[in-house]
């Protein structure tokens, strides 16, 4: 089965190969079991991006969205032990007696391992320094292995999923199983395996299979380019300067005495999408299977708001249970005002209060989204735990 699964992506298949059955119901727990000390901490102590996003509630953590999506996992692999885990209720393993659903896990799975035999998936991750290009890196591998897995087998009842938190995990996850999950953290665990195959087929097609192997070599940049696959053939990369108009030492001298900077980055095309279409019903990128879907009314006014991204940064300031999050939109005049019209709209319903030239909204989870007009083709916007706070963080980007 590994020689067919290799045959199917064009490459070889590994020497050997370490599998793992276990019961269904085991799946979860061995999931986070792989999580070391450090790990889990980084994970308990993370979040406050994720809350300030409005994406889960003000007192979870990245590790209480690991463990709920965990409920998801229907089989991962580990690069860090070379190892591949599927659901069985087999005592021993033999292929043949697996079921269609298995057998597709276990494709997928050893596709994971044919690329990182091949590419070496931790050090083609490595440069995936920010969370939007650590998404699109992650939308290339997994893109890659649904396509082929398909290729091999014939179409499956397995909904494909996302990937976790975890650096050297990737798994499928049937999205059948998403009671009490938010919308925005499903969007974010299912984009690699739904619009990330996608970009991939498109490469394929292009410039075949060695096009999609340089692309483990040197990943794009940014969501942008699965979004807008076309992109990838033009040199397109993002601008690398937005995140200059985010100046860390003035947000925090406006702040005042011991506020300092917890975390900065890139959001990137898909997450700024993503946090716009909150907890409404959306899934605003194409998606593998679902081609020519018509887009809802919500789906159509993201994606408006989303096109022309050209780059984004965002930095984090806490003191003590305060916090403040300050994003940067950056792009053109006319995307920058089309961003901003829909901003409003997200937030609509909110508790509304203008102050000249801010506008504040606090949200059903108690943050305050500050809004002001778009400076040409920038767009300011700062979310925190007061409206005090989100203006002060605003103060000096609005003067300059």
């Amino acid at each position: 089965m590994l020689e067919e699964v290799a045959a199917a992506r064009g490459l070889e298949a590994p020497d050997e190969l370490r599998v793992r059955l276990l019961a269904p119901d085991e799946m979860a727990d061995a999931y986070t079991g792989l999580f070391d000390d450090d790990q889990r901490e980084a994970l308990e102590q993370g979040g406050a991006l994720y809350q300030l996003l409005g994406y889960v509630e003000p007192d979870e953590s990245l590790w209480d969205v690991t463990v709920a999506t965990s409920e998801l996992v229907a089989g991962f692999y580990s690069w860090g032990n070379k190892t591949l885990w599927i659901p069985s209720d087999q005592q021993d393993f033999d292929v043949g007696a697996l079921s269609a659903e298995e057998r597709e896990i276990l494709a997928h799975e050893m596709l994971h391992a044919i690329q990182d035999y091949h590419f070496d998936l931790r050090e083609s991750g490595s440069g995936a320094t920010t969370l939007d290009a650590r998404l699109a890196w992650t939308s290339v591998v997994e893109g890659d292995a649904v396509v082929h897995t398909s290729r091999w087998s014939e179409p499956s009842t397995l909904v494909p999923g996302g990937g976790g938190h975890g650096r050297e995990l990737l798994l499928m996850a049937n999205l059948q199983q998403v009671d009490g999950i938010p919308p925005q953290i499903v969007r974010a665990f299912s984009f690699p395996y739904l619009t990330g195959p996608v970009a991939v087929e498109v490469v394929v097609e292009r410039d075949g299979v060695e096009g999609l192997n340089a692309l483990f070599g040197d990943p794009p940049d940014a969501t942008t380019a699965i979004i807008h696959v076309d992109l990838l053939d033009t040199g397109w990369a993002p601008e690398a300067d937005a995140d200059l108009l985010l100046p860390a030492d003035a947000v925090a001298g406006s702040l005042g005495e011991g506020w300092t900077e917890s975390e900065s980055g890139v959001l990137g095309e898909f997450h700024l999408m993503n946090y716009l279409a909150g907890d409404r019903t959306a899934y605003p990128w194409a998606a593998y299977g679902y081609e020519g879907r018509r887009f809802n009314f919500t789906e159509e006014a993201v994606r408006r708001a989303g096109a022309g991204w050209e780059g984004d940064s965002y930095r984090i300031f806490e003191n003590g249970d305060e916090r403040v999050l300050v994003v940067v939109r950056f792009e053109t005049l006319i995307d920058a005002h089309e961003f901003a019209d829909e901003h409003h709209i997200a937030t609509f319903g909110g508790e509304l209060a203008v102050e000249d030239p801010y506008t504040f909204v606090t949200r059903d989870d108690g943050f305050v989204v500050a809004r002001v007009e778009p400076v040409g083709r920038t767009v300011f916007f700062a979310i925190g735990t007061s409206a005090e706070v989100a203006r002060a963080a605003l103060e000096p980007l609005v003067r300059g």
